[in-house]
């Protein structure tokens, strides 16, 4: 039986990486290792999970519809074992419920998942990796889905699944992925916010991009094309990912039948269901990786047309009431190669 590598990240959402957690362990595949990796949380994450996992903290799902999903919680306590961000054991368990890796500090979505690759690598029995977002549940039949689906195509890369809405759970947030628009460096979710009424079944839908909230590969791609990214801090991974996997060889793919339930952006404060929402943080990210990736893989002229499109984000900010923000898009112009300030 193929071993899968399920590759969490948590940052601040340790309630979110519990329930999610909750949810793996009732996949009906059980060849898994659940790799929880805490990316240098600020708000005492890990031992909030290390309490949950000794018993001392009640997990509540947060939404009483998906409750089966996570519920009844496995007994505690849980066995644990402990690695740091350079891959060494704090413990040495023979049998362990999920493996938590401790970061040193947080460098982004892209290292904290490629911490958890690399563990996995080095342990040397992989077959396949799942990246999924720490705020989700699963549906427990997704990742039979999912394997039987990239078994059965050949030069598959990057397969996604039906994503909805945790907090609207008959709401699609995408099939799979998405379209992607070179020109405005912009994607556009295939199904977003369409009720599920099967219309999205279809295997063969056609995707520029996987949503990293769910992406599945195999070790030969992770061989062939590696790691995520680390240019993007935040967002664009997985069009990075996507991009360098096409000159190789490999297509995407859809798999309906896995489902996964996404709050979508609970630690970044981000949410398509509210744009006003979204923090400075992910406003920035999303705004400087569109310059960032357009450079590595499209034509100049496609550079010019996505600098142009910074005054229609420029516009939509003034409409929201975020004025305040121009200046920010305006010095990623000037030097898209800085980070996020506060």
């Amino acid at each position: 039986m193929p071993k899968v590598y399920i590759i969490l990240v948590n940052y601040n959402g340790w309630a979110d990486s519990i329930e999610c957690v909750e949810s793996l362990f009732k996949l009906n595949y059980k060849n898994v290792e659940i790799v929880l990796v805490d990316n240098a949380s600020p708000n005492n994450s890990v031992q909030q999970i290390k309490a949950w996992a000794k018993g001392d903290l009640e997990h509540v799902p947060k939404r009483k519809e998906l409750a089966q999903l996570s519920l009844p919680v496995r007994p505690k306590p849980l066995t644990v074992q402990y690695v740091n961000a350079s891959g060494e054991l704090f413990n040495n368990e023979l049998s362990y419920d999920f493996t938590l890796i401790e970061a040193d500090e947080n460098k982004g979505f892209s290292n904290g998942n490629n911490l958890g690759i690399r563990y996995a690598m080095n342990k040397g029995d992989a077959d396949y990796f799942w990246i999924l977002n720490n705020d989700t549940v699963v549906e427990p039949d997704s990742l039979s889905s999912l394997i039987e689906r990239y078994k059965s195509e050949e030069n598959l890369g990057i397969l996604g699944a039906k994503v909805k809405y945790y907090f609207q759970p008959n709401m699609i947030q995408c099939a799979g992925g998405g379209t992607y628009n070179k020109w405005l460096a912009y994607s556009k979710q295939v199904g977003n916010q369409q009720i599920d009424k099967g219309q999205f079944d279809n295997k063969n839908i056609q995707l520029d991009l996987i949503i990293g909230a769910s992406m599945f590969v195999d070790i030969n791609f992770i061989e062939k094309v590696g790691e995520l990214s680390e240019d993007y801090f935040l967002y664009y991974e997985e069009q990075d990912w996507v991009e360098r996997s096409k000159k190789l060889g490999f297509h995407l793919g859809y798999e309906p039948g896995a489902i996964v339930y996404h709050k979508e952006g609970q630690s970044i404060g981000a949410s398509q269901l509210d744009l006003k929402g979204i923090s400075r943080l992910s406003d920035f990210y999303y705004a400087r990786n569109k310059i960032i990736l357009t450079k590595k893989y499209f034509s100049l002229f496609c550079l010019l047309t996505v600098k142009l499109s910074f005054v229609l984000i420029a516009i939509n900010r003034l409409r929201r009431g975020q004025a305040d923000r121009i200046p920010m898009l305006i010095k990623i112009l000037m030097n898209p190669s800085k980070h996020f300030e506060k």
